[in-house]
């Protein structure tokens, strides 16, 4: 979408306006770890990977909290042959331990899909956890939904021996699934009943769309799936395991705006032809999705470090001038709050406070320890958003997104702007994403 700017990007009120935003950094609703923030690492890239490009290090180096990835032995069932990406035509001349060692010289704390074979996994975890090479967050299968004898019950039983086999190396680990290929309930429930005696955290994957595609509108008003989802699946497990509800995690293993690449549908008013992974709609739904999953308290993977149009990246020069690991939208959506290479922008607080708004189609996210403040316009209707911050506070320094650009173009540094009288006052184009870090 296009951005409509009807009011000046930054002003300082003469005096105390009404308030239509409100952030109180005093009042903490939830820790906000950095793993809320992560992303998943595919191997594809055509030839250009994280253990071997130096521009793509850079742009993902110190932002996200884990970085998962899916290994896997050259032979099924011999720990001798090769450890290998396990994704459908990825990289396979790159050993496992130098992609574990990559992501960990990110910054990131490595995550491992593994088959549901008991055999390969336990020996998976012999080999990295007592070779040296630690890693402490595990998941076991991939979309098992969407394959032969993938039952929940039948998953489920999988999941358990193979659980126990990983566990009986390092108990230390925490491990778990069923990473479904949507947030099917029914299944999530079925599968607890059979493995919630054991699973660390559920996993689930989640796209804006997919089988067809869907107008920009209804992509992001549908972000709010991502809270409800997270909501449901947390009274699942109540509902199922009571007495574990509180050691049991969620996270969204794989997100992105769109899991197909369709052209943009008739009918909708878009701004831009190209698939929403490369237009700025895309931003904006990105940014969305992860201030509600930092909000919901579940962790996001972003789907994927690079695969075409599913990437953080483009693996390769586009016909818009985007060069190979230049920023695509979703990079740019999470950028608000985990930094992006190149600018200013800060990371996310350690923890999440309340905020509020009376203006239509904005969110607002905000943290303490950094004090940043996350403001995103999902609508044509430009604001002048008086954002109440409280007190002791003199200054706001202030990023931009707006549709004005092109989607790979960085966000605008807007400068500093004065706090006064506990207000700062900001422009919101329609649509756009802006960050506020207070001090």
């Amino acid at each position: 979408m296009a951005a409509v700017a009807l009011v000046p990007l930054l002003t300082t009120p003469a005096q105390a306006a009404v308030a239509n935003v409100t952030v109180d950094f005093g009042a903490v609703v939830r820790p906000v770890p950095r793993d809320a923030f992560s992303a998943d690492i595919t191997g594809y890239g055509s030839g250009s990977y994280i253990t071997n490009d130096p521009q793509h290090r850079a742009m993902l180096a110190g932002r996200y909290g884990s970085l998962r990835m899916e290994l896997k032995y050259t032979t099924p069932g011999d720990p001798t042959s090769a450890i290998i990406a396990g994704g459908s035509g990825a990289e396979t001349k790159v050993a496992g331990d130098a992609w574990i060692t990559a992501i960990k010289d990110l910054g990131a704390e490595p995550v491992l899909i593994v088959p549901d074979d008991a055999t390969d996994a336990a020996n998976l975890v012999r080999h990295f956890n007592l070779g040296g090479n630690r890693i402490g967050r595990w998941i076991i299968g991939n979309e098992p939904d969407t394959k032969p004898n993938g039952t929940a019950a039948v998953f489920g039983a999988r999941f358990n021996a193979v659980y126990d086999a990983m566990k009986a190396v390092d108990p230390s680990i925490s491990v778990g699934g069923p990473a479904v290929s949507h947030p099917n309930m029914t299944y999530i429930r079925e599968f607890l009943t059979v493995s919630g005696t054991r699973a660390d955290f559920v996993d689930f994957h989640k796209y804006g769309a997919g089988e067809k595609p869907v107008c920009d509108t209804t992509l992001l008003a549908e972000t709010a799936q991502w809270s409800t989802d997270v909501a449901a699946v947390r009274d699942i497990i109540t509902s199922v395991v009571p007495a574990r509800a509180n050691q049991i995690g969620i996270q969204i293993g794989e997100t992105n705006s769109d899991w197909g690449i369709h052209p943009n549908p008739a009918g909708c008013g878009n701004i831009g032809t190209e698939p929403v992974q490369y237009r700025n709609a895309a931003i904006w739904w990105s940014a969305s999705v992860f201030g509600r999953l930092a909000e919901a308290g579940a962790r996001g993977y972003a789907y994927g470090d690079k695969n075409g149009a599913l990437g953080l990246l483009y693996d390769q020069p586009n016909a818009s001038g985007a060069g190979r690991n230049e920023r695509m939208p979703v990079y740019q959506g999470i950028g608000f709050f985990t930094g992006q290479e190149g600018t200013a922008l800060a990371h996310f607080g350690s923890s999440l406070v309340r905020s509020s708004t009376t203006l239509g189609n904005v969110e607002v996210y905000a943290s303490a320890n950094p004090k940043v403040i996350v403001v995103v316009n999902k609508g044509m209707t430009p604001y002048n958003a008086v954002i109440g911050v409280g007190s002791g506070l003199t200054q706001a320094a202030v990023h931009q997104k707006d549709g004005n650009t092109v989607s790979y173009a960085k966000p605008a540094n807007l400068g500093t702007v004065a706090v006064s009288a506990g207000q700062v006052t900001v422009g919101l184009p329609g649509p756009s994403v802006t960050q506020l870090v207070l001090s």
